[in-house]
């Protein structure tokens, strides 16, 4: 009996089930009205620390901010089903910019993908003192695979007179592709648990 119990811990971790428990997802739900279902990962960091418009209290410089942050995430309404890539980023200046293919991604191993991306219009942070984005981009089946897979190196944003590229660390491109394999694994895992 003593060694029944090792054994069997050791096929729960094993297991596919037991595999799927990631720790970067954010939200898995089933809306009981309408039985949409949002899975979304944790959001994470992609850039550099950029300079903000505003002077640090200690007035030594100026405060330092993260360039954007990014969401991997499902969404399932009436048969309707897709992946998306939503950015959230900082700017220095307004820029106008419309629902287009106007985000593109760079693969490390050299592809460039481009998305739909659907914006919300910029808003002025008076903390920071910059103008902050939200690009959500859908992202059809063929290039969900290609994120799963590859790491990405780049992300360019195509404003209507402006475009803005942001580097991504190779802790970032792991946290994206990561990202990306956590909510499939959550997809694969079976039925949602309702809250």
């Amino acid at each position: 009996m003593k060694y029944f119990l090792p054994f069997f811990l050791l096929l729960l971790t094993a297991s596919p089930k037991a595999a799927a428990q990631c720790k970067l997802i954010a939200i898995d739900q089933v809306d009981e009205f309408d039985s949409t279902r949002v899975v979304a990962s944790k959001p994470f960091n992609i850039g550099m620390l950029t300079p903000s418009g505003n002077m640090a209290e200690n007035l030594e410089g100026q405060q330092l901010v993260e360039e954007g942050k990014a969401i991997f995430s499902f969404g399932n309404e009436h048969n309707i089903r897709s992946f998306f890539l939503t950015l959230a980023v900082v700017e220095r200046k307004f820029f106008m910019i419309e629902a287009d293919y106007n985000v593109y991604l760079k693969f490390v191993d050299g592809p460039v993908i481009q998305l739909l991306n659907v914006p919300a219009d910029g808003e002025f942070d008076r903390k920071v003192l910059m103008w902050k984005y939200v690009h959500t981009c859908v992202v059809p089946l063929e290039y969900f695979f290609m994120l799963r897979d590859g790491l990405v190196e780049k992300i360019r944003i195509e404003y209507n007179d402006f475009k803005e590229t942001i580097v991504l660390e190779p802790k970032q491109q792991q946290a994206l592709q990561a990202a990306v394999k956590c909510v499939e694994e959550r997809l694969n895992s079976g039925p949602v648990v309702k809250p």
